[in-house]
């Protein structure tokens, strides 16, 4: 499994549990000392369309989506909101999340700081930090029960704290994602 320190993941142990919000918030964090570039992925497993939309035809290895509107309330368009340089989106079942990461990498420079929004990259990528946002009921989907075992960090989201444990995440001038101990005030 390749190692990406300049990768960080957030993944989440349901729907709805603030995973987009939390990504877009470190975006604006970073991005006043660095270039973000940012990746939402989303795998489409069987019997999961009123997730994904109905997709009838089979997918094809992956498909890699540069999203360059603003304006809209795609998860995309608010992490190009929340300050990141580029934004991509990649939709695939299991077989494509490895080829379709190696293609987005060449769309952004070698060393570039990536904030992912992915419940399966690390399966293929291990990233610099995992971060696994769980919601305050306690519910966990099946699929998302190896990323308990995983993570770096689980945030349990109330989606109105407005997430103070960001405060302990940050890149860092040696040039990886890191987590402090204490949260910087």
């Amino acid at each position: 499994m390749k190692q990406e320190n300049h990768l960080l993941i957030v993944a989440g142990t349901g729907r709805n549990v603030g995973k987009t919000e939390f990504v877009c918030r470190l975006i604006s964090k970073i991005s006043t000392t660095h270039e973000i570039y940012a990746l939402k992925v989303s795998a489409v497993y069987p019997g999961e369309d009123i997730y994904h939309g109905n997709h009838s035809e089979e997918l094809s290895d992956y498909n890699l989506f540069e999203e360059i509107l603003t304006d809209t309330e795609k998860d995309t368009s608010r992490m190009l909101r929340a300050g990141a340089q580029k934004v991509f989106y990649l939709r695939s079942d299991d077989t494509g999340i490895d080829k379709g990461f190696e293609n987005f990498r060449k769309h952004i420079p070698k060393n570039a700081v990536i904030v992912c929004e992915s419940n399966s990259l690390w399966q293929y990528v291990k990233p610099g930090l995992l971060i696994l946002l769980t919601s305050s009921d306690g519910d966990i989907k099946q699929r998302a029960r190896d990323l308990l075992k995983h993570a770096d960090m689980v945030v349990t989201s109330d989606l109105k704290s407005g997430f103070p444990e960001l405060n302990r995440v940050d890149f860092s001038d040696t040039q990886k994602w890191t987590l402090n101990k204490q949260p910087k005030r």
